[in-house]
């Protein structure tokens, strides 16, 4: 009889692990609907303008062609060799590591700054924080011309100096000012972001750090040195990599702000492949351009991940 009601009892088992795995293949198999549903529109237009433009910039670098007719000439490398002797290409890669290197430190550094003091109790705090933010929320090409309005010959700043008695200053107009009133102006744009981050990486700390740091007898500085920096780790690493990535691709606010004069002075490679492409009818020498860019900012960039995670590790042990 005991073996006749444990057999019972298996049998019934069976029969619910089996509805279970049924209502299991259901929701599985409606999951997969939906995430394809989700997925596919998505993938799509990464397809179609992320992947394939790509495909077709290396396609069309080996050749000769501009753009608009129908036929095109099959050069080579012809095209890379060029661009590779050519000074303009040449001075838009010193120019755009000209706003990269400073402006990936002088962002990190000032939006760390800006966390550690908007990082207080007080009802000015969300005020300051929205100050901060504010400059992001506002489209790169209407930070150009507002800051063209400013900063231009005869813009409103002159015309401030004009009533002191003071020369008006062409802040975009002269060759040794033009990159740095650029940088300076990315920079207030881009700190707000990174204040944003690295804020969210403070209130992530530990209170607990803090108060045993302040038992051991360590300073303000140390505490900062010790335990709020490592801990900032994942936030340095976002920031530094958004930022590099940024200033790399820099276009927009370079274009409003002066088109990449004077004489070349503020000229990125993203507004030389543009100028090149589209301006001059050179698409298969601006397609070339395009992949030198490619490559320059995907090797450093992953090479810098890989740097900064590797510290996060050494930090984390």
């Amino acid at each position: 009889m005991n073996s006749a009601r444990a057999d019972s009892v298996q049998q019934a088992g069976e029969r619910v692990r089996a509805r279970r795995v049924g209502r299991g293949a259901g929701i599985l198999g409606h999951d997969a609907v939906g995430t394809a549903v989700l997925f596919v529109p998505g993938f799509v237009l990464y397809l179609a303008f992320m992947l394939l433009p790509i495909v077709l910039s290396f396609y069309y670098s080996f050749f000769d062609w501009d753009g608009i007719r129908s036929t095109m000439k099959f050069v080579g490398l012809k095209n890379y060799i060029r661009a590779a002797q050519d000074r303009h290409f040449l001075n838009a890669i010193r120019i755009t590591f000209f706003f990269t290197i400073p402006g990936a430190l002088a962002g990190n550094v000032l939006g760390l700054l800006f966390a550690v003091l908007v990082n207080r109790p007080g009802g000015m705090t969300n005020v300051y924080r929205s100050i901060f933010f504010f400059p992001l929320l506002i489209s790169a090409v209407a930070i150009g011309f507002i800051w063209k309005a400013l900063l231009s010959y005869n813009g409103i700043l002159s015309g401030v100096f004009a009533m002191l008695g003071l020369e008006p200053i062409d802040w975009l107009g002269d060759p040794r000012l033009a990159p740095w009133s650029v940088l300076l102006i990315n920079l207030w744009h881009d700190t707000g972001f990174v204040t944003v981050i690295y804020l969210a990486g403070l209130q992530a700390v530990p209170r607990d750090l803090y108060d045993a740091a302040t038992i051991d007898g360590a300073s303000a500085w140390q505490q900062f040195v010790t335990v709020t920096f490592p801990w900032l780790a994942p936030a340095l690493t976002a920031n530094v990599v958004f930022l590099f990535t940024g200033y790399m691709r820099i276009y927009d606010i370079v274009a409003v702000l002066t088109s990449g004069g004077p004489a070349g002075a503020t000229e990125t490679i993203a507004l030389q492949i543009i100028r090149v492409g589209f301006q001059q009818n050179r698409m298969s020498y601006g397609s070339s351009l395009a992949i030198y860019m490619l490559l320059i900012v995907g090797v450093l960039s992953v090479s810098l991940v890989l740097f900064l995670r590797r510290r996060e590790e050494r930090l984390v042990r």
